[in-house]
């Protein structure tokens, strides 16, 4: 089995943390300052400061980018990403898409 690169498991780790799963969905229509991501993930449940060091580290894994102006950071999603794969999974878990690749696997296992 070839070795797996760590790399995913840090990136799969980002996105089965509840908060930073929100943060990151949050970022999919548009940049976002720290400030709106603290509006759309709740303030009822982190604190600003939470919020930065979050970003921090998913910057630090290179999953998102953020330009700055002035004293303000805009975040986005990293294009080092394929985010199709966030999409597909919440159109897999919402019953709303099937893989046909996969079921053509599917048909031809035998239980």
């Amino acid at each position: 089995m070839k070795q797996i690169n760590k790399k995913i498991l840090r990136f799969f780790s980002s996105l089965a943390d509840e908060t930073r799963l929100k943060m990151l969905v949050s970022l999919t229509k548009e940049p976002k300052t720290v400030n709106e991501i603290y509006e759309a993930v709740g303030k009822d449940k982190l604190t600003l400061s939470a919020i930065s060091h979050q970003l921090r580290q998913l910057s630090d894994l290179d999953i998102v980018i953020y330009e700055k102006k002035g004293r303000e950071k805009r975040f986005q999603l990293s294009d080092s990403f394929c985010w199709c794969i966030l999409r597909d999974a919440f159109d897999h878990f919402n019953g709303k898409t099937k893989c046909k690749e996969c079921c053509k696997i599917k048909n031809k296992r035998r239980y």
